[in-house]
């Protein structure tokens, strides 16, 4: 099982980080790993870097777009993919800054839709370092 941090970078990071991202992976391993003691000063540096999600709007975008399809529910909070065809469970969960996608392999559903909806979403596996521009995944659906 894989967990996927996905952040939307702010447009000038994008730039800055487009061809050496692992400065910016980086940066985020270390804001997410870190001491809550530097909790304020960890904090700012991400509202630095990321943008805030529209949590509302991007939890209505996915249902819309997936709603009628057979292998997908909402569950509160979570998106579920249940793909028996591709032997794919992916489950999204949009939060305020950040959105998760645990899935049980290396690819996700959720990647194309994500990639339609904001090209510019960052994508982090800490636990296995791994990390990717959404934008640059050849999209399997």
């Amino acid at each position: 099982m894989r967990r996927y941090y996905v952040f939307r970078i702010r447009k000038e990071f994008v730039k800055l980080y487009k061809e050496n991202p692992v400065h910016l992976f980086d940066n985020l391993r270390r804001i997410f790993y870190s001491d809550k003691k530097y909790l304020q000063y960890n904090f700012n540096l991400y509202n630095q870097i990321a943008e805030k999600l529209d949590k509302d709007q991007l939890d209505r975008y996915l249902y819309i777009k997936l709603h009628n399809k057979m292998f997908y529910i909402k569950k509160e909070e979570q998106h579920v993919i249940n793909n028996l065809y591709k032997d794919e469970v992916s489950i999204l969960e949009v939060k305020n800054s950040y959105i998760v996608i645990e899935v049980n392999n290396n690819y996700s559903m959720f990647f194309e839709f994500l990639n339609n909806y904001y090209p510019d979403y960052f994508v982090c596996d800490f636990h296995n370092i791994d990390y990717f521009w959404l934008n640059t995944v050849k999209m399997l659906v």
